[in-house]
């Protein structure tokens, strides 16, 4: 194979952990900017162009990306993935990607979290305008600000004016901090919206990876486990396509997209309000909406930190 330019393949550690194990799959779907390949033992990998978000599961590939044919077959061996006829992709001088790690030794106190939560936000709001479910961010901040009141918010296409009654029942549960409630209201969003993706499943995704991380954190000031939660989500298993539903388990055991791990780690570390926002800005690109929408479900999220 010709050595690459400059630059060698970006493996995720669950990427490489998969591909070193001789087997078969399939191309289960191949977009614009990523392809994505099923294993044999039901695993989810993906190609993707050199400047998308890095993840566990995800190979960065530095050259132009084969467009294999969907339900084709993919073989490999030897760290290399042989896609049909002329078509061989070696890993073997790939580099490692690891997903950021917060450390509790360097986490502020609870108590910090509202006001750098509302200071992030307003940098946020400030410099960019939300889509989709990114437009729910706003009243769900007054929401927090003022438990009592109404928002008044009125959603402007079909999607948001299904979705936010449905989002607002789930601010105002965190904020009680009652996540059972939070899941019986969550069953509505998994599947809703269109694309790999659908905007429910991607917020829904940033409220779990959320609630993660701030069980890592506060082990001892908050009581956030859900003994149930895998069970949970997979009795909905055919609610959504798989591309989805693998992302969403991903985020419910704390592997996230790389920005919005960043962005989760600045908000809740000693880092500097700019670089929390900077890392928001990066998630915020992903896709036509899904980052806006894994932003304010992450966002949501953080509301269970907050006192009633």
């Amino acid at each position: 194979m010709i050595p690459f330019p400059g630059q060698a393949p970006i493996m995720g550690e669950a990427a490489r952990l998969w591909l070193s194990h001789a087997q078969r799959g399939k191309v289960l779907a191949a977009v614009n900017h990523a392809t994505y390949l099923l294993t044999e033992t039901g695993e989810l990998v993906w190609l993707a162009a050199a400047e998308s978000p890095r993840h566990r599961r995800c190979i960065l590939w530095p050259l132009p990306l084969p467009r294999p044919a969907v339900d084709s077959t993919f073989t490999i061996r030897g760290r290399s993935i042989i896609l049909g006829p002329g078509t061989y992709l070696n890993f073997r001088n790939s580099q490692l990607w690891s997903s950021p790690v917060l450390t509790v030794g360097d986490v502020i106190e609870i108590g910090q979290i509202p006001a750098k939560l509302f200071a992030v936000c307003d940098l946020i709001l400030a410099r960019e305008t939300p889509v989709g479910v990114g437009t729910f961010i706003q009243p769900a901040l007054q929401i927090a600000k003022q438990p009592g009141s109404s928002t008044g918010f009125q959603p402007d296409d079909i999607l948001t004016q299904q979705s936010w009654p449905v989002v607002e029942r789930i601010t105002r549960a965190c904020m009680s901090h009652d996540l059972p409630a939070v899941l019986i209201q969550a069953e509505a969003l998994i599947g809703l919206g269109e694309g790999l993706t659908p905007s429910g499943d991607d917020f829904l995704g940033g409220l779990f990876f959320a609630r993660h991380l701030l069980a890592c954190a506060y082990p001892h000031l908050l009581c956030l486990k859900l003994s149930n939660l895998p069970e949970w989500v997979d009795a909905y298993r055919s609610n959504t396509n798989l591309i989805s539903f693998v992302l969403l388990k991903d985020n419910i055991s704390g592997h996230a997209l790389d920005p919005l791990n960043h962005f989760g780690v600045a908000l809740l570390t000693n880092q500097p309000l700019e670089n929390a926002s900077s890392a928001a800005s990066d998630l915020i690109k992903v896709g036509h909406s899904t980052g806006w929408s894994l932003l304010a479900g992450f966002l949501v999220g953080m509301l269970l930190a907050c006192k009633d």
